[in-house]
């Protein structure tokens, strides 16, 4: 037997093997008998009983009682399911507001509730803001932080993942650079608590591969637009990172050297200027809208506007539209992505800007015969994504370390 490495698998590492993909099985939540693992996984129904019972005495797995007989009216088979009911809070740490989630450990995301909270460039005074928005979360629902296994955070910035350190976080510069943020958040919320600090597209993008399993075999760009502009670049069901996290910061991909407005980042040109909701305002107070209109436009609104036809509007979404090509076509170069989706703001684009995009990239020659990357368009709301995207990866060191325990 070969461990998912390819390497030859020790006594242990079969066992643990054996462990997972059984584990994967239950991990389901239905209720399954020992022969339907053993179908499913292909290991003994030895192995498979072995399993049930180690897991039933850890309380991680319950006997249900006993189902109905085979037709051939043999022995009722006794019933199990996956039941500890630990729970997960995630938290989004983000530039205007704070969420909270509720997660079971089976990712079942839920009781999303959002806060008005302004990010500072005092990391402990947020984390205490934090500290007491989750207190007051909890107890509204009769949990205390002894009923949690974990706590998720997703932030701004770029994340270190191999030191599980925030690297840096443009939206509050006064955070630092390489913070210890699993050190920090314990520190508020509980020494006991298993951690994971994620960076908010990053977790958003690994969503996708939650509800769309058959993306895993391929290359996905997800593009976070909100606040900022960012992507989750995903290989064969593995984010890509990089050395300095800097994978996906396509945000400061350098659009028009030649732009006016200077980037946070000190470049001009970058694409997260050139798309942000400052430039649409402008661009349609330039055509003549009204103030009091550009005042308070937003994405969905403008491809509100366009897709009924106004001609204003229209012109502001293809010169959007015109800007994610240039960048599209760049990282096609580099990457050779398959899929693409957009997440947030611009998930809300109509099909003006669809049309315009694809019919820019069509016209670049090393698409055979014009034909581009599959585009789609998620509005679910991006902070339960990234609540999902985030939980997945504690949910994955959970079952690691139950199979290897």
């Amino acid at each position: 037997m070969l461990t998912e490495r390819g390497q030859v698998a020790m006594p242990g590492d079969a066992k643990a093997l054996n462990r997972q993909k059984m584990l994967r099985v239950i991990r389901s939540g239905k209720v399954l008998t020992a022969a339907e693992i053993h179908m499913m996984t292909g290991i003994s129904r030895q192995t498979v009983m072995r399993f049930l019972q180690h897991y039933c005495e850890l309380g991680v797995i319950q006997s249900m009682g006993f189902g109905s007989s085979t037709s051939a009216g043999g022995k009722k088979p006794e019933l199990f399911r996956f039941c500890d009911e630990k729970k997960i809070l995630c938290i989004n740490l983000w530039p205007r507001s704070v969420t909270l989630a509720m997660s079971d450990m089976l990712g079942e995301v839920d009781h999303m509730k959002e806060y008005a909270h302004q990010l500072s460039d005092d990391l402990d005074e947020n984390l205490r803001d934090v500290r007491l928005m989750a207190g007051g979360y909890l107890a509204a629902k009769g949990i205390s932080l002894s009923d949690l296994y974990g706590v998720v955070l997703t932030v701004p910035g770029t994340v270190d993942y191999d030191t599980k350190a925030l690297r840096y976080n443009s939206q509050a510069p006064g955070w630092g650079t390489d913070v210890d943020m699993e050190q920090k958040l314990r520190s508020v919320l509980g020494g006991h608590l298993e951690c994971y600090i994620d960076n908010a597209g990053k977790a958003a993008g690994r969503a996708v591969l939650l509800e769309h399993p058959a993306y895993e075999a391929g290359r996905v760009m997800t593009f976070f637009t909100t606040w900022g502009i960012s992507a989750c670049l995903i290989e064969r069901g593995h984010v890509l990172n990089g050395r300095d996290s800097l994978i996906g910061e396509i945000g400061h991909m350098i659009i028009s050297p030649s732009d006016d407005v200077v980037c946070g980042c000190g470049k001009r040109g970058c694409l997260e200027s050139m798309v942000n909701l400052p430039r649409v305002r402008q661009k349609l107070r330039d055509l003549g809208m009204p103030e009091e209109t550009c005042a308070s436009m937003t994405f969905q609104q403008l491809f509100g506007l366009s897709d009924e036809g106004d001609q204003r509007a229209r012109q502001v979404t293809a010169y959007l539209a015109h800007c994610f090509a240039v960048a599209l076509q760049n990282l096609s170069l580099a990457y050779n992505q398959e899929t693409v989706v957009f997440q947030g703001d611009f998930a809300w684009a109509d099909e003006h800007f669809d049309r315009c995009l694809k019919e820019e990239l069509a016209q670049f020659r090393y698409y055979p015969q014009g034909k581009i990357f599959d585009i789609r368009y998620d509005r679910q709301r991006l902070e339960l994504l990234a609540a999902k995207g985030g939980v997945s990866k504690l949910i994955e060191k959970y079952f690691t370390a139950l199979a290897q325990g």
